[in-house]
């Protein structure tokens, strides 16, 4: 029963490789066809021995690279895989993926080559991926309206939550001052109605 376990863990564990990598290889295959044929056209060669020569090696570039990459992470940090760790597991799958490619396709004198060009590039194409990530993470994306509002030249006033209750409160003060002066005013009317009623009855109750 733990042998059939770890049979199906393993096989998970291969597809959950080789589905991604395939998709990457299918991706750099089809950018290596279409420079390629372009390179092809402006060499004034058959642009589609080109375009098919380079789809097959960016595919088989970009399918190594992403198995080796995700083969490394899985192996080495299967938990928490830091900033760090990608670019490592980047650096080592370029390397690889470079030195088989260049073996296979131009022979052993290109096998270091192929190691030290492809390992700079994914090592440095990682760091700036970490950099962007990181950057995008630090700063929380805004709504337009929110955009809009913070613009110096729109009649728009952008506040936060605090700045909308402080406002609430100073119109609230301000309107209880004024009832309260509206109160001032009704009992001093009320006050002098009293008075002149009063000097009334007494005018009429005289001799």
């Amino acid at each position: 029963m733990a042998d059939v376990q770890q049979v199906n863990a393993s096989n998970g564990t291969a597809v959950d490789v080789l589905a991604p990598s395939l998709r990457v290889g299918a991706i750099c295959g089809c950018a290596g066809f279409l420079i390629g044929g372009t390179s092809g056209i402006l060499k004034g060669t058959t642009p589609f021995l080109f375009a098919t020569a380079s789809a097959i090696q960016t595919f088989a570039l970009g399918t190594t690279y992403w198995t080796c990459r995700s083969a490394f992470l899985q192996s080495r940090f299967a938990i928490g895989q830091s900033p760090r760790d990608c670019t490592k597991a980047s650096t080592v799958a370029g390397g690889v993926s470079g030195g088989i490619i260049g073996l296979v396709t131009r022979g052993r004198r290109n096998l270091l080559p192929g190691m030290l060009v492809w390992s700079l590039l994914g090592c440095t194409g990682q760091l700036a991926y970490n950099r962007f990530s990181t950057a995008d993470q630090k700063q929380p994306t805004e709504g337009f309206w929110t955009r809009l509002a913070k613009q110096s030249w729109t009649p728009v006033k952008f506040m936060t939550n605090e700045e909308y209750a402080e406002v609430l409160r100073e119109r609230v003060l301000k309107l209880d001052a004024e009832i309260a002066v509206l109160d001032d005013k009704i009992s001093e009317l009320k006050s002098e109605e009293a008075t002149a009623s009063g000097s009334d009855t007494a005018a009429s109750s005289g001799p």
